[in-house]
C-alpha cells in the first residue's frame, strides 16, 4: 500500500484526532451537558413543587413520596432498553423523539387534575428521560478521540452541575407568584406550580430541536456499516473547528478502519424468525450475566450496594430537603426556642403553623419561604465547588480513601445535623450530607478500574441501576416515615453513608483483577 492510500486510509479514532478540537467539539459538550441537566431538573426539580403540591392537589406524605420517587422509578424501568436501541439503531435516533415527547408528557402533567394522573404522566416522563440518560455519555464520546474523550465526558458533567445552580432560581420565578386561571374543559385551576413544570421541561424541547441540526455520532455510522456517512460527519468537525486556523486545509481521508471500540459487526440484524422480544431479552442477558458470576459478582454487589446507599441519601433525602428547609424556616420566623429538626416537623404537622382565615378555615400556604431556595443555591454552590477540589484531590489521595473521606464526613454531619438543637447550623451540616452524590463519580473511577475493559460499560450500567433504585426507595421511605419515625428516617441513611465508605475498602485493587485467559497464556 503507497504512503498515501495510509494517508487516506486510518482508525476511527486517528480519524477524529485530525479533525481538532475546536467550536464543534465545544458545543457538543455544552449540548450534553444540557441533556444530562434536563434529566436532573426533570427528576429532582419536583422536590420544589411537593410543598405546594401537597396543597393543591390533597397530597398525603406517602403520595408526595411516591411522586418524588416515580420519575426514577421510570428511569431504572427502561434504562436497559433504552441502551439496547441506542446501540442497533442510533443514538440521535433514540434520543431527539425521547426528548420532544418528554416536553410533551411534561406539559400534559402540567395539566393534572389528581395524583393519580400526575403520578402516571411523570413515570411515563421519567421513561423517556432514560433514553437522554442511557445514551448521551456514548453520544459525547464517540465524536472525541481517546486524548480528549475523558476530559469532554468530565466537561459535559460540570456543566450539569453548574447548571444545576439555577435550579432554585427557576423554582422562585415560577412558584412563588399569584396568579391563577381556570381551565374549563379539563376543569382544574392553573396555578403557578404547573407552569413551573412547563419551566423544568423545556429545556428537554430544545435539546430535541438542537438535534435537528447535529449529526449522528461517526463511530456509531461506522459501526453500522454506514463509512461514507462517518466521512462525512468528520468533514463537516473538521471544517467547523479549523476554518479559522487553517482555512486551506481539506480532509483528506477517505476510508475507515474500526478501532478495538467499534467493531463493524456491532450492528446486527433480527432474523425473521427470530422474536424481537426474545432477541432483545436474549442480547441483555448475555451482556449482563458475566457481572453475576463467581469471579466477579462481589465487585458487582460491593459496588452496587455504595451506589444504592449513596442515591439513597442524594436523591431520595434530597427530594424532602426543600420540605424540611421549609419547615424550619418558617418555625425560626415566629419562635426562638431551640429545637432538634425532627421536633420541629413534629411540631409544624401538629398544626402550630397553619395559616388561618377569619373564618377559622385552614388554609395550606402556595408559596416556599426564600430562604428554602437561598439555601438550596447555597447547597449547589457548594457541591460544584467541592467536585473541582475532589477532581484535584483524588489523584494523590486515591480513589477508595477519597471514597471514605466523603462518605464519612457526610454521614458524619447527618448525624449531628438531627442531633442538634440550633436549626440554622443543622441546616447547613444536612446540606453537606446531601453533597454524598460526590461518591457517586469516586465510586464510577473505582468500577472503571477493577473490571476489564469488556466488562466496564455494562458494570457502571449496572451498578448505576441498583443505585438510582436507593433514590425511588429513599423517597417513599421518608414519604412513609418522616411524620411518625422522623429520627429513624433521617438517623438511618447518615449512619448508613459511614458504613458505605468502609465498605469501599473490601472493593480489590486493579491489580487483583482477573486477566483475560489469552493474556494468561502470553509467554
Amino acid at each position: 500500500m503507497s504512503h498515501d492510500m495510509k494517508e487516506k486510509t486510518v482508525v476511527i479514532d486517528e480519524a477524529l484526532e485530525r479533525t481538532g478540537f475546536g467550536k464543534f467539539n465545544i458545543f457538543i459538550i455544552i449540548f450534553s451537558g444540557f441533556v444530562l441537566n434536563n434529566v436532573v431538573l426533570e427528576s429532582v426539580g419536583v422536590s420544589f413543587a411537593l410543598p405546594v403540591l401537597e396543597c393543591d392537589l390533597h397530597l398525603t406524605h406517602k403520595e408526595q413520596g411516591i411522586i418524588g420517587a416515580v420519575s426514577f422509578a421510570g428511569v431504572i424501568a427502561s434504562s436497559h432498553f433504552w441502551g439496547f436501541l441506542a446501540d442497533t439503531t442510533g443514538r440521535k435516533r433514540i434520543m431527539q423523539p425521547a426528548l420532544i415527547l418528554g416536553f410533551i408528557v411534561t406539559a400534559c402533567s402540567s395539566l393534572s387534575p389528581n395524583f393519580m394522573t400526575f403520578a402516571f404522566l411523570r413515570f411515563l416522563n421519567g421513561i423517556l428521560l432514560s433514553a437522554g440518560s442511557a445514551t448521551i455519555f456514548a453520544y459525547l464520546g464517540e465524536f472525541h478521540c481517546q486524548k480528549h474523550r475523558n476530559r469532554a465526558i468530565l466537561c459535559g458533567a460540570l456543566i450539569s452541575a453548574i447548571v444545576s445552580i439555577f435550579f432554585p432560581i427557576i423554582a422562585w420565578v415560577f412558584i412563588n407568584q399569584n396568579w391563577e386561571f381556570h381551565v374549563p374543559f379539563i376543569n382544574i385551576v392553573f396555578k403557578p406550580w404547573r407552569s413551573y413544570f412547563l419551566a423544568c421541561g423545556l429545556p428537554g424541547f430544545l435539546c430535541g430541536i438542537t438535534l435537528f441540526f447535529l449529526p449522528e455520532s461517526p463511530k456509531f455510522l461506522l459501526s453500522a456499516g454506514k463509512p461514507e456517512e462517518a466521512i462525512e460527519v468528520l468533514k463537516r468537525m473538521h471544517r467547523i473547528n479549523l476554518m479559522n486556523k487553517e482555512p486551506q486545509t481539506e480532509f483528506m481521508i477517505t476510508s475507515l478502519l474500526p478501532d478495538a471500540d467499534t467493531p463493524m459487526s456491532k450492528v446486527k440484524g433480527v432474523g425473521k424468525d427470530t422474536n424481537l422480544l426474545v432477541y432483545i431479552m436474549q442480547s441483555m442477558w448475555h451482556q449482563t450475566a458475566p457481572l453475576f458470576k463467581r469471579e466477579h459478582i462481589r465487585k458487582t454487589f460491593l459496588s452496587s450496594l455504595i451506589l444504592y446507599i449513596i442515591f439513597f441519601s442524594a436523591h431520595g433525602v434530597y427530594m424532602w430537603f426543600p420540605y424540611i428547609l421549609n419547615n424550619a424556616m418558617l418555625y425560626t420566623e415566629k419562635y426562638e426556642e431551640p429545637k432538634r429538626l425532627c421536633d420541629i416537623i413534629k411540631f409544624v404537622q401538629s398544626g402550630n403553623l397553619t395559616i388561618v382565615e377569619d373564618d377559622n378555615a385552614e388554609v395550606c400556604s402556595m408559596h416556599l419561604e426564600i430562604s428554602t431556595y437561598l439555601h438550596t443555591i447555597f447547597l449547589e454552590v457548594i457541591y460544584v465547588s467541592l467536585l473541582l477540589i475532589i477532581m484535584y484531590v483524588i489523584g494523590k489521595l486515591g480513589r477508595k480513601p477519597m471514597l471514605f473521606v466523603i462518605l464519612f464526613v457526610c454521614g458524619a454531619c447527618g448525624i449531628l445535623a438531627f442531633s442538634i438543637q440550633v436549626p440554622l447550623l443543622a441546616i447547613y451540616l444536612f446540606v453537606i450530607e446531601l453533597c454524598c452524590g460526590l461518591g457517586i463519580t469516586v465510586v464510577n473511577a473505582i468500577v472503571v478500574e477493577i473490571f476489564p475493559t469488556n466488562l466496564r460499560a455494562m458494570a457502571v450500567c449496572i451498578s448505576l441501576m441498583i443505585g438510582r433504585i436507593g433514590s425511588v426507595t429513599g423517597s417513599n421511605i421518608l414519604g412513609v416515615l418522616i411524620e411518625t419515625h422522623c429520627e429513624l428516617a433521617l438517623y438511618g441513611p447518615s449512619v448508613a453513608l459511614i458504613v458505605a465508605g468502609a465498605l469501599g475498602f473490601l472493593l480489590p485493587k486493579a491489580n487483583n483483577v482477573i486477566k483475560p485467559k489469552d493474556q494468561d497464556n502470553t509467554p
